[in-house]
């Protein structure tokens, strides 16, 4: 394939003589810790929208206080899904940094929005979190509040979403020249669509999870609302999930679904729908009871978290297969810039041995090696004077030795010259050579 990539820098990878499989397996990882956060945030945010409206329309201030308790979910998601959420791009920009920044660059300045677009959500949903009780006669604004952090929250995933599929696809960097060209993409659209899918049944089953863990310590009534609207939540999101996941490997271009074929990681994507198959079965025999336990709810959490593990799994399945050629063929490059840069320095000390040795008796041919010339000339005047000029100036060769060899100053009307490498028998040398250019002018 005739790759355009970033060769123009060579590039060694950082990895402290550790195994870059050590660095896979902590990117996958981190990155699950960071996107479970992320999956709760968007879940936890929209449902405390939806229910402050039911709670609204039904009159019910169960629903309302279900709402505001599922706030303190969004806010401790949205810290930690930040948080957690440095560590896997550090593990990427470190193991994939010319792939990772030409995406970024490629996109920019919308890449941006990944962080003004944070902190207007999170001022958003800091304000309709802390104005909760104090807008309770104003609900309209207060949801209109609510449901702007929402819509902000919503807005990132399809900015960060289109650089990750840029830059996990590196044949399109000739042709994609914008964000819209790689947003507008199936491939950013089926993974969007995961996403989403993946966030609202994660958010179910949390739901039903601290749903029973209120029931357990009294507050029955908003537990079982919680409980009630997980299940529905699951089940509505995961059949279409179980369907999507196993598409996922081959919405990428096509050299990169072939190559996926040819290796294990082909295989998780529909393990994982196997795995929601039986927590979604499992719920679905639990529908009909308003309580569970919270046993039988960590079941299924379990499952689900083991499945997101799995399809993280194949996102690197997808990194290896994808940056296995171009990785080489950077790795080519570096190691030709190295030899390149050995053999020049190489060449660099043999014409410095075989270099004829200097006559340090010419003081011109000592001055030079001094570095005198670097700031003066014989006649011209360029950082100090000309040579020339402090021969007019000067008569004495212990005046113009002691400048040399101790430095001076306020002379010339120019930078001072700081203190010479210079021997004092070398200085006077080159004093009386200053001196009888006086004579041949």
């Amino acid at each position: 394939m005739n790759w355009k990539l970033p060769f123009d820098i060579p590039l060694i990878t950082p990895t402290l003589g550790l195994p870059l499989e050590f660095f896979s397996i902590l990117g996958i990882i981190v990155f699950v810790v960071h996107i479970c956060f992320i999956y709760m945030l968007i879940g936890a945010s929209t449902a405390s929208v939806i229910y402050n409206i039911m709670g609204v329309f039904k009159k019910d201030s169960n629903y309302d206080k279900f709402a505001y308790r599922m706030t303190n979910y969004t806010t401790v998601s949205e810290n930690m899904g930040a948080l957690w959420g440095v560590a896997p791009l550090l593990v990427i920009s470190v193991l994939f940094t010319g792939f990772f920044y030409t995406a970024i660059l490629k996109i920019s300045p919308h890449i941006l929005h990944i962080i003004y677009g944070n902190i207007i959500a999170f001022l958003l949903s800091y304000a309709y979190k802390f104005s909760w009780h104090a807008l309770q006669n104003h609900k309209g604004f207060h949801i209109a509040i609510g449901l702007s952090a929402v819509l902000a929250f919503f807005t990132l995933p399809f900015i960060f979403m289109s650089m990750t599929n840029l830059y996990m696809q590196p044949e399109l960097f000739a042709s994609i020249n914008n964000i819209w060209e790689i947003m507008f993409t199936p491939v950013t659209g089926f993974r969007l669509l995961n996403f989403f899918l993946t966030a609202f049944m994660a958010t179910g089953i949390v739901m039903i999870f601290i749903g029973a863990r209120w029931v357990k310590r009294g507050d029955t009534e908003i537990g079982k609302i919680s409980i009630s609207q997980g299940k529905k939540w699951f089940l509505l999101a995961t059949p279409l999930n179980i369907v999507v996941m196993p598409l996922l490997p081959f919405v990428f271009t096509a050299r990169i679904s072939e190559a996926l074929m040819h290796t294990g990681f082909i295989y998780l994507p529909f393990i994982a729908s196997l795995l929601l198959i039986v927590a979604f079965l499992y719920v679905l025999s639990k529908f009909k009871d308003e309580v569970v336990s919270s046993q039988s709810a960590f079941r299924v959490v379990a499952l689900v978290l083991l499945s997101i593990f799995l399809m993280a799994t194949t996102r690197e399945g997808v990194r290896v297969v994808s940056f296995a050629e171009p990785l080489a063929l950077q790795a080519q490059a570096t190691e030709d810039f190295m030899n390149a840069s050995l053999t020049e320095y190489k060449k660099y000390k043999e014409e410095m041995a075989n270099k004829p040795a200097l006559d340090l008796n010419d003081p011109a041919v000592l001055a030079e090696s001094k570095g005198c010339f670097s700031c003066h000339n014989v006649d011209v005047k360029l950082v100090g004077p000309s040579f020339k000029e402090v021969s007019t100036k000067n008569s004495e060769v212990a005046v113009l030795v002691k400048s040399m060899m101790n430095g001076s100053e306020n002379k010339y009307d120019v930078i001072p010259m700081p203190p010479q490498d210079v021997s004092e028998d070398e200085a006077r040398k080159l004093a009386t050579w200053i001196l009888e250019l006086k004579e041949a002018k």
